[in-house]
């Protein structure tokens, strides 16, 4: 017999098999369809909600533990005599530029982490409001005011991110268009 006539019938024999499983499936269902298949579907899906539940257990730490400093931000108590609140001024600025604001891109945990961050700067507006009713002259209000106010940018710049970055794409092709017809 030649290797032609063992290929030949090797390929009905599989064609046969897996149109009949094709019709059984298609008139039974998945009951009749092969286990292996209907094991690899299970696991697939068992794997994917352990996953989802790691991520939602993930989730849940960091919440609880952005929560807890979110109290403790709260529960700080500014000073009221003005050299303890330039230390705590001093203290904030540096969690300030420390505590970077996520890019959110649908991050779950980039807007968990960011109350943190909304927190920690309402905190230290409150101190420079303080610092200034204590003593309006105070030559490092300027320096903390322009922290604050960096730590502002941050947060607009990476809440717009995007859409600054698509602004400024759209600005250059029309400066290169002018520029360009300006050569013509």
């Amino acid at each position: 017999m030649s290797d032609d006539g063992i290929f030949g019938k090797s390929f009905k024999r599989e064609v046969g098999k897996n149109t009949g499983k094709l019709v059984s499936n298609f008139l039974f269902g998945d009951k009749w369809s092969t286990p292996h298949k209907i094991v690899t579907e299970k696991a697939k899906i068992k794997t994917e909600r352990e996953q989802q539940r790691k991520d939602n257990e993930q989730l849940y730490a960091v919440d609880a533990a952005v929560l807890e400093n979110i109290d403790k931000v709260a529960a700080y108590r500014l000073s009221t005599d003005k050299d303890n609140l330039l230390e705590q001024l001093s203290e904030l600025s540096v969690q300030l530029s420390a505590n970077k604001y996520h890019d959110l891109e649908d991050d779950d945990e980039a807007k968990i982490r960011n109350k943190f961050n909304d927190a920690l700067m309402e905190k230290y507006k409150q101190a420079l409001i303080r610092l200034k009713a204590i003593d309006p002259n105070e030559p490092l209000l300027k320096y903390y005011k322009k922290a604050y106010k960096k730590a502002k940018r941050s947060k607009r710049w990476r809440k717009h991110m995007k859409l600054y970055i698509i602004l400024l794409l759209m600005v250059g092709i029309a400066l290169a268009g002018m520029i360009a017809s300006a050569f013509e």
